[in-house]
């Protein structure tokens, strides 16, 4: 006999099905830290019942313990669905905004900060996270505007540095960045048209020899080196020192803790 499938219960829901009226809260956080993913709440608001909401501080502004952010009224289940609902994305966002902001403020001058491991997250966090870095003020790409990004894999499967580039090129997409392991890798992708060399090996050693290799050679002024693996904000110095000019930060954004936030419901 095939077991029945399991009966899920909204028991909160259950709970208050017979509470009348209309209810207030206010959405604050228990620690300081940075608003961002308000924009979020239309499309949560228009896929679940959670009430109305009022937003009380501007997106990417510094926010107190204590200081509520977001006013909700509705009737006591759209209070409840309101905390299940509206807190994670705003406290994943402004967890990684509150990062990004930290990282920042250790970042020497002259070296730009992207993110762009946004794109290995399963695709219901994406837009929190991207939120939550544009509050922080890092950019999900390495550059403005648009460009070929070539990764390590697909140049082989092209064929190698020297057959990849004027692939890129040929999709009159803007600049080809490449991915790249070796000085030598980076002076054939420069030579034959690359505008962006990325070196994602973690090596801040290899870095500067790429550095070095295009200087010595006549090619660096034309060129955005970048630099990603492993990063952590204690390299940023040594890293700019090598030559990068950004740097690609992965788990060092993305394993941001959350913003701490609740809702508290006013006394009917």
């Amino acid at each position: 006999m095939t077991a029945a499938p399991p009966v899920f219960r909204q028991l909160t829901q259950e709970l208050l099905a017979g509470v009348t009226g209309r209810f207030g809260g206010l959405v604050s956080p228990t620690e300081p830290g940075v608003a961002a993913g308000l924009g979020l709440l239309d499309d949560l608001g228009a896929a679940q019942c959670v009430g109305t909401w009022r937003i009380l501080v501007a997106e990417g502004s510094t926010v107190s313990a204590g200081e509520p952010i977001v006013e909700i009224n509705g009737t006591a289940g759209e209070l409840a669905a309101a905390e299940n609902v509206v807190l994670g994305p705003l406290g994943y966002a402004g967890g990684i905004a509150k990062r990004c902001r930290d990282i920042r403020e250790v970042c020497p001058a002259g070296l730009g900060i992207a993110c762009g491991g946004w794109k290995k997250l399963p695709a219901a966090l994406k837009p929190a996270l991207r939120a939550g870095l544009e509050a922080g003020g890092v950019t999900p790409r390495l550059v403005a505007g648009d460009f070929v990004y070539i990764d390590k894999n697909t140049v082989r499967m092209l064929g190698g540095v020297a057959a990849a580039i004027p692939a890129g090129i040929a999709l009159n997409h803007g600049s080809v960045a490449v991915q790249v392991a070796t000085p030598d890798e980076a002076l054939t992708a420069v030579a034959t048209g690359a505008r962006i060399v990325m070196d994602d090996t973690g090596s801040v050693e290899v870095l500067h020899d790429i550095d070095d290799a295009l200087s010595r050679n006549g090619l660096r002024d034309d060129v955005t080196l970048a630099f990603a693996g492993g990063v952590q904000p204690g390299d940023l110095a040594a890293i700019r020192a090598a030559g990068a000019d950004v740097v690609d930060l992965g788990r060092a954004i993305l394993d941001a803790p959350l913003w701490d936030l609740h809702l508290e419901v006013e006394p009917a």
